[in-house]
């Protein structure tokens, strides 16, 4: 049982970008990060690059005043985006997902997701929801 917060920021527009991942690690371990890990992700057509992207995925614990203290921290960095927040308890809860999440995630799931969003009755998951 723990929240999953995955961020993203464009290796384009941003210098120093492996510092800055070092960093959001080691600041998400300070706010009560369980796990974290990291990978690249590349999307063009043709000769033409249109997503050169760092996501870095980040599990916190059940109680959620760890994420939503991580979440204020990671609104004031202007380089880094929220793409998806969720709670695993065996079975996955999407609780946020960005515009550009739900663009590239499955159409019928982002429907789903589209029509429950304004379902959730857990209060924990309503203050995490509102903290972004």
């Amino acid at each position: 049982m723990s929240y999953r917060l995955e961020v993203a920021f464009n290796l384009r527009h941003t210098s120093g970008a492996l510092v800055l991942k070092r960093d959001l690690i080691e600041i998400a371990k300070s706010y009560g990060c369980e796990l974290s890990y990291s990978d690249f992700e590349f999307e063009g057509k043709n000769r033409t690059v249109t997503r050169n992207h760092i996501f870095i995925i980040f599990f916190f614990p059940a109680d959620p005043k760890h994420v939503i203290k991580f979440l204020t921290f990671l609104k004031k960095q202007r380089k880094v985006y929220i793409e998806s927040i969720g709670f695993d308890n065996v079975k996955f809860t999407l609780l946020y997902a960005s515009k550009t999440y739900l663009n590239r995630m499955d159409k019928y799931k982002a429907k789903e997701y589209l029509s429950n969003k304004n379902k959730i009755e857990d209060e924990d998951f309503q203050k995490v929801v509102k903290a972004v």
